[in-house]
């Protein structure tokens, strides 16, 4: 779509569910999940604007007998808490902002899409290529709400998500976005 129309900064197309059919209607209607940018590159809802200018777009390229509803994605705010031991030799705070600055860059928004899982286990294994970092105790996802605060309104149970160290997205359409890497990340070192 062209830029002077919006700008669309996630997207997930899927059938529409079973359940949401109207009696007798086709299974030929696709529904396309969405994200947008602020001004300062943070997810949130798409304006109804961007939403109709997409329809218009759309309109153009899809079968006759094709419906696409066009539906906001739902935002999930989190936090990542680890704790470490530092290597002997190496300085405690400098070997902590290596951590917090590899996870800024694992959780950049670019990089993540609609439904995917985080894997706690990369998680484990990018802190433990951190130099300075002898052992990773301790990694867990928490999640982060709150309008006031800057966060989604959406609560999220990560630890009931989590199945075999992943943390699994909801059924319906929603992405993980760590929204402040400076104060989400919280980082311990810990004693042997």
């Amino acid at each position: 779509m062209p830029s002077n129309l919006g700008v669309i900064a996630k997207a997930h197309a899927e059938p529409q569910k079973i359940g949401d059919y109207q009696a007798g209607e086709l299974p030929t209607v696709l529904d396309l999940y969405i994200l947008s940018y602020n001004i300062n590159r943070k997810l949130r809802t798409a304006s109804a604007l961007l939403k109709r200018n997409l329809q218009t777009y759309l309109s153009e390229y899809r079968m006759i007998n094709d419906s696409i509803n066009i539906k906001d994605a739902y935002i999930i705010n989190i936090g990542v808490n680890f704790d470490i031991i530092v290597a002997p030799n190496f300085n405690n705070s400098e070997t902590i902002t290596k951590c917090i600055d590899s996870l800024t860059r694992y959780f950049e928004i670019d990089k993540w899409q609609i439904n995917e899982p985080i894997i706690l286990k990369d998680l484990y294994i990018l802190l433990d290529k951190v130099q300075g970092v002898q052992t990773v105790k301790f990694v867990e996802v928490v999640n982060l709400t709150g309008s006031s605060l800057g966060y989604s309104d959406f609560a999220y149970d990560v630890d009931g998500a989590t199945v075999n160290e992943v943390v699994y997205p909801s059924i319906d359409p929603m992405v993980f976005e760590l929204k402040f890497p400076n104060q989400d990340i919280l980082g311990r070192v810990v004693p042997l």
